[in-house]
């Protein structure tokens, strides 16, 4: 079976029951030495840190706890200051949440009335999950859209593409002229021409800016079809990641066509992700390149209150190294500075909502009809330099729009960042 063939296969079954689905580190040079991204034989047999050469992980993860079977995600209650979950036979999961975060982007959501959103947090270092939210006002009944892999990921996939680059060899401050392709790529836009290039941009600003043609133009001279897949399946696309619930994969095709190859770098189509897994890359570059295992259970008791089960932060795996995650998650400052978030971040006179906080961000949208929906996509952590959260929201907009997800994520940290400690 032909791999195009596979992974529409792939697609569609990921996609069935789809909530929210749309129409149609040792260093090397620049480099990521012996993490996932750099590993070929790793796009079939993924290894976890610290693992073997020889070991494998199966294709999907390890069963959850039995002690957490019954769990939801979804439906909690406060106890105290802080926020569990009744399981069968009198278990109860004590949760990660931060009760206040949680509740301040719930209520944001419902405020807006977003016909679908979803928001995640996680702390980096260890994995544990601050905030998860999801909210439908269109369809109250549409299930867990945290989890739902099935939105595109649209430019949030330029930080792959970015890592990769750089990882190529590709300086932040290497500069491509262009003349196209804000809405659209075709394949005048791959080839220089001084009399249509009319604007310039480095890879930084054309991360921050999210500038289609220059991400085309880098990936077509430098990227190959295997890079642009080994880098894919090493941030998790592909894999049904592992959590305290089951995931379903987060689709992925690469085409080896030159143009197709070229559009999906820059974020057109061909990659889908949940807002878990957005958080989850987010997490990697703040955690130096160090992909943590999600956890929203810090412990299960029984129904006499005896520990039955105790979470302990875990690496996931190795993605990129500590150079190349520092050297992205810089450029993805840009963003929230001078670029496509500015102004969600900063007053009409320019002023920070975060002062004194440096926030990286990349945002992301695509539109798709039959029927219309707009997604909006932000990911980032802040602060930049000892980071303390990363942070993934989705707001699919119908026609009738409500909020960005920049904004939603502004808040996120505005709340997380800004309250007493």
């Amino acid at each position: 079976m032909g791999v195009r063939v596979l992974w529409v296969l792939l697609i569609a079954a990921a996609l069935s029951g789809s909530l929210i689905a749309f129409a149609a580190p040792t260093s090397t040079p620049n480099g990521v030495g012996k993490t996932l991204a750099a590993s070929a034989a790793s796009v079939a047999t993924p290894r976890p840190v610290g693992a073997k050469a020889s070991q494998t992980i199966p294709a999907r993860p390890a069963p959850m706890p039995a002690q957490l079977a019954g769990f939801d995600p979804l439906v909690h209650r406060a106890q105290g200051s802080q926020l569990v979950s009744d399981l069968p036979d009198g278990r109860v999961a004590e949760l990660t949440l931060d009760a206040g975060l949680q509740a301040h982007l719930s209520g944001l959501l419902r405020q807006y009335e977003v016909p679908y959103g979803a928001a995640v947090a996680i702390e980096p270092s260890t994995g544990k999950v601050l905030a998860y939210v999801s909210h439908s006002s269109a369809n109250p009944d549409a299930g867990d859209l945290a989890r739902d892999p099935s939105p595109p990921a649209a430019s949030v996939f330029k930080v792959v593409t970015a890592a990769a680059l750089v990882d190529a060899g590709v300086s932040p401050e290497a500069r491509v002229c262009y003349g196209g392709g804000m809405q659209r790529l075709v394949d005048a836009d791959l080839i220089d021409n001084p009399a249509r290039d009319r604007s310039c941009a480095n890879l930084t600003q054309a991360l921050g800016d999210s500038i289609n043609a220059v991400f085309a133009k880098l990936a077509d001279r430098t990227l190959s079809q295997k890079v642009v897949e080994r880098y894919a399946q090493a941030f998790g696309f592909g894999h049904a990641l592992p959590f305290d619930v089951p995931t379903r994969l987060s689709p992925a095709e690469v085409p080896a066509e030159r143009l197709e190859l070229a559009r999906t770098a820059a974020g057109f189509w061909h990659t889908h992700m949940s807002p878990l897994h957005g958080a989850l890359i987010a997490a990697t570059i703040a955690n130096d390149g160090v992909m943590p295992r999600p956890s929203l259970v810090s412990r299960v008791l029984d129904a006499g209150g005896h520990p039955l089960f105790v979470a302990s932060p875990s690496a996931y795996r190795n993605v990129i190294s500590r150079t190349t995650a520092r050297a992205v998650g810089h450029m993805m400052t840009e963003t929230v500075a001078r670029g496509t978030a500015r102004s969600a971040f900063h007053d009409s006179r320019g002023r920070p909502f975060l002062p004194g906080i440096s926030v990286a961000g990349k945002t992301g949208s695509l539109s798709s009809d039959q029927p219309y929906r707009a997604y909006s996509w932000w990911i980032g952590f802040a602060p930049e330099d000892a980071p303390r959260v990363a942070v993934a929201t989705l707001v699919v907009n119908t026609p009738k729009w409500r909020i960005k997800a920049s904004y939603l994520a502004r808040e996120a940290l505005r709340y997380y960042l800004t309250k007493p400690l």
